[in-house]
């Protein structure tokens, strides 16, 4: 077996990034790429180098992928993995990134009748935490190197098929981590679901100000990043509808903090105020070392042979799996 189909389904900077990464890995992988917008499709495969060529069909799109990668909003999931249900391929790993695995792992259950389903995160790197970007043409493939890649299989998926997703992680630079989808959830809704409430709350106390169309012509990066979480809007309305108990937990900690910060300003202590940003700011910083040195993944990690991972990427489970015929096809 010469080489394996990888399609990417959403061609955002995730999608993007992850066709670069796997393209400047040179492993003898084909990139295929699929996105609703047609030109946003053209623009991956001739702008960004990211897929090698472009497939306007989905179900054709999924049909031909031995890793099906799904990184549309998770508004669009369900229905995505609707329609290609009946046509992925037995063997076919499918990766999905969208920002709830628990709902996700259940829809997959209902929807694919075949392939292995492991739901995947693939975190940014610390280099681009502050950058503020989320266009497609801010990708990389550098996007996810040297930070970690979290993994969340399907009871159903075959120990070789998170193997692979383990090895599919390691080309886009990083390393696996297993997380529970519920307790994964849990914590997602904090740096999530949070930012797109404090994004809708900030920019509407704003906006709704005498002086807001004043304010439009001062306003700088700290504000359009703040607010840019509610370009992903949709995504916010599934998270908080899906654990809302635990989005008002967490709503009522950062009302406290903001109850806490109001009585400092309000009694005019600097002291206090500086103490209290001050040790914010330590905390943030010792956050970002972490995140850079990257020690916190609970698997040794091995080096990916990769002369032979064109054709050991799935392992000889997938070798297995395919008929006779299917691999004549493919030399």
């Amino acid at each position: 077996m010469k080489a394996q189909t990888v399609t990417i389904v959403g061609m955002g900077r995730v999608g993007v990034s992850i066709g670069q990464a796997l393209r400047a890995a040179n492993v003898g992988l084909t990139i295929v790429g699929h996105d609703r917008a047609r030109e946003l499709a053209e623009d991956a495969k001739d702008k960004w180098a990211a897929v090698d060529r472009v497939e306007w069909n989905l179900v054709t799109a999924a049909s031909a992928a031995d890793i099906l990668v799904l990184a549309v909003p998770l508004a669009d999931l369900e229905n995505t993995l609707m329609v290609i249900g009946e046509d992925v391929q037995p063997h076919a790993l499918v990766l999905d990134v969208a920002p709830l695995k628990a709902q996700s792992l259940r829809w997959a259950d209902k929807h694919l009748k075949n392939g292995h389903y492991v739901g995947v995160v693939p975190v940014l790197s610390a280099t681009y935490l502050n950058d503020g970007r989320d266009e497609p043409a801010a990708a990389t493939p550098d996007l996810f190197r040297n930070s970690i890649f979290c993994l969340l299989p399907s009871a159903k998926a075959a120990p070789g098929a998170v193997d692979t997703a383990v090895n599919f992680g390691r080309l886009l630079g990083a390393l696996p981590y297993f997380v529970d989808p519920l307790e994964y959830d849990s914590l997602a809704q904090a740096v999530e679901t949070l930012p797109g409430l404090v994004a809708a709350a900030l920019f509407g106390a704003v906006q709704k100000s005498t002086a807001w169309r004043d304010i439009l012509r001062f306003a700088n990066p700290s504000f359009a990043v703040a607010t840019q979480p509610l370009l992903r809007g949709a995504d916010i309305t599934s998270m908080i509808l899906n654990d809302r108990a635990a989005v008002l937990r967490w709503l009522d900690a950062m009302l406290n903090e903001l109850t806490l910060i109001r009585r400092l300003i309000q009694e005019g202590d600097r002291d206090a105020i500086d103490l209290t940003l001050a040790g914010l700011l330590v905390q943030r910083e010792r956050w970002m070392r972490e995140r850079e040195a990257n020690e916190w993944v609970e698997v040794a990690d091995s080096p990916v042979e990769r002369p032979s991972l064109g054709e050991q990427v799935l392992g000889g489970w997938l070798s297995n799996k395919l008929k006779p015929s299917q691999k004549d096809e493919r030399r």
